[in-house]
């Protein structure tokens, strides 16, 4: 997926270290159109603070969070997990 990198530990430790507090999480089809029961890719946009307006609600996983962890480390065979790569510098 162009303008994404894969995600692993080292990423998200990264994030981290670069003050990165939580993730909004987005799934996507093959053709980049929104569904979150079968998703091909999990988009992670990287976030320092969450949206506060209301409109912005969506699904956020903290940064230490033991799910985003358990993703790095143990790849999806049917999922693939990236991060947004023009948020992550």
């Amino acid at each position: 997926m162009a303008g994404t990198i894969p995600f692993n530990i080292k990423v998200l430790d990264n994030l981290q270290n670069k003050g990165y507090k939580f993730v909004q999480v987005k799934g996507l089809t093959i053709d980049k159109h929104l569904d979150y029961v079968e998703p091909y890719y999990l988009l992670l946009v990287p976030l320092m603070e969450l949206p506060t307006e209301t409109i912005w609600k969506d699904i956020y996983e903290p940064i230490k969070s033991e799910l985003l962890y358990k993703w790095a480390s143990e790849p999806d065979e049917h999922t693939q997990v990236v991060i947004l790569n023009n948020l992550y510098k």
